[in-house]
């Protein structure tokens, strides 16, 4: 009887013990998230507890912030991804009418574009951090935009000329237009994370008149004569 009386104790123990872990690593989880205070931090608190006792509050700020980082979009994908993310959310309504006006502007700009470098890489998003789907080879190819998009990321740019860079003590070539993602502001250059052919991502050292900045500047989702669909940045379009 008193073993068993024991055995009942310890088994009750432990049960409490692990309430009281998990209770801890929930409110843990939920102390970064407000401390961090961005839409990532409260969507992994969400993921993490899903059943956690904070969860509307998160899903309530992570509505509020990602709708602040889009209100002011001209396109109308990021409102359609909205919807797809909060589909009950506070601004569900707004995302609808912003979706219905865009489209409608959209349906009165140009729907075809010449693409103006060689080489031009399509990608699968609206950044240069996306994967390639594709390369329009020849300057003066006629496309058909889909879509546009104006990217407010300031860390984004591109090569206005070829540059030679060090990268683990070797000098490498980068070419002109490549996508590069600016890590540290420095007074006459920047440190910029770039993939490179010999290392993959790399970091290098670039003087800041041999970049050009991407921030604020449009992308268009085009689809090609072979039916590749993807977004180019804007610099190498020209709407007909």
């Amino acid at each position: 009887m008193r073993s068993t009386c024991i055995r009942i104790t310890v088994i009750f123990a432990v049960f409490i013990a692990i309430n009281q872990l998990s209770g801890c690593t929930s409110g843990s989880d939920w102390d970064k998230a407000k401390q961090a205070g961005t839409y990532d931090a409260y969507q992994n608190y969400m993921e993490k507890n899903p059943g956690g006792k904070h969860f509307a509050e998160a899903e309530k700020r992570a509505d509020s912030l990602y709708w602040k980082s889009i209100a002011g979009d001209t396109t109308a994908t990021p409102f359609k991804t909205y919807l797809g993310k909060f589909p009950k959310g506070r601004f569900r309504h707004e995302a609808e009418a912003k979706i219905d006006q865009l489209t409608s502007d959209q349906a009165k700009k140009s729907t075809k574009a010449r693409v103006t470098g060689t080489n031009v890489i399509i990608r699968s998003d609206h950044t240069t951090s996306s994967t390639s789907v594709g390369v329009v080879a020849k300057e003066g190819t006629i496309v058909k935009i889909l879509d546009r998009y104006t990217s407010e990321n300031s860390d984004e740019a591109i090569l206005k000329r070829a540059v030679s860079v060090e990268v683990h003590g070797e000098r490498i070539h980068l070419p002109k237009g490549k996508a590069i993602r600016i890590m540290e502001d420095r007074q006459s250059s920047v440190r910029a994370s770039v993939i490179t052919t010999q290392f993959g991502r790399a970091e290098a050292t670039i003087d800041k008149t041999d970049i050009e900045a991407i921030g604020g500047e449009t992308w268009y989702k085009i689809r090609t004569t072979d039916n590749i669909t993807g977004w180019i940045y804007g610099k190498f379009i020209e709407e007909i």
